[in-house]
């Protein structure tokens, strides 16, 4: 069984999803209890692992005086995800024309990476994003979502507060964190009674920030060994920058806001 959680892992399910999923193919239904027993994944976090597969079309509830479950076939479940998959390879595919552009036309600049850095380890990642935050003037827009180079805390960081006493407008869309929903929810009230404005998503295409009109720092989750995924590509450039912006608006209009996730979720703070 851990040989098929394991590639269940590397397709891009969490650990506890691929727990559960392995153990709703054993029989027809099971209940909450019974999961959590065959599983090994904590009672209190059953419900939000189960609500992710059923998001992700591997796990269907079956209605009555007890709710039950029921894993969705594996040749019918894997069509939508092989689906899935390849609407994020149209996204990479689009995102490498919007950028090739700027890559082409390098000849015409006095040094081609002039605009263009790379960082590969958490500390100078961090490092980075500290100094765009300090030298930002407007806002900063930011697409947040796991793994993080930096520890999550329930406030929001010194350089960021800085910023903020400075009159930049900090807006951020969070990816849900389904492991760990309570914590989850009390940073994002944190943050927002902080001053930032949080919005929340079950689902963002890519970690992103947005410093003023002109610089966009990005990565892009390795599926394979998501926890290693500590490459950023820092671009200055407005046309990039632009075209990003319109992007973080349309999942911005789209978010729900942090009180609508709390009543969504049925969660008190």
């Amino acid at each position: 069984m851990e040989k098929y959680i394991k590639e269940l892992i590397n397709i891009g399910l969490k650990e506890n999803e691929a727990k559960v999923y392995c153990c709703l193919l054993r029989k027809e239904l099971f209940t909450a209890t019974e999961i959590s027993r065959c599983s090994g994944v904590n009672r209190s976090r059953i419900y939000s692992v189960l609500d992710g597969l059923i998001k992700q079309g591997l796990c269907i509830e079956k209605l009555g005086k007890i709710r039950k479950f029921q894993a969705v076939n594996p040749d019918i479940a894997f069509e939508e995800i092989i689906e899935n998959e390849k609407k994020k390879l149209d996204r990479l595919n689009s995102l490498s024309a919007l950028l090739s552009p700027i890559y082409n036309n390098q000849q015409e600049n006095s040094s081609p990476l002039d605009f263009i850095e790379v960082y590969g380890n958490a500390p100078s990642i961090i490092k980075k994003h500290h100094a765009l935050e300090l030298e930002s003037k407007e806002s900063v827009l930011s697409f947040c979502k796991e793994p993080y180079a930096m520890n999550r805390e329930l406030d929001i960081h010194e350089e960021q507060k800085q910023s903020m006493e400075n009159n930049v407008i900090y807006k951020s869309i969070f990816e849900v964190e389904k492991d760990d929903l309570l914590f989850f929810a009390r940073r994002m009230k944190s943050f927002e009674e902080a001053g930032e404005k949080i919005k929340v998503s079950y689902h963002l295409p890519i970690k992103l920030h947005v410093f003023d009109n002109h610089t966009v720092m990005f990565s892009m989750t390795n599926h394979l060994n998501p926890d290693k995924n500590l490459t950023y590509m820092v671009i200055e450039h407005p046309d990039l920058t632009e075209a990003l912006i319109s992007t973080f608006y349309q999942y911005w209009e789209k978010a729900l806001t942090v009180d609508e996730f709390l009543k969504r979720e049925n969660i008190q703070l």
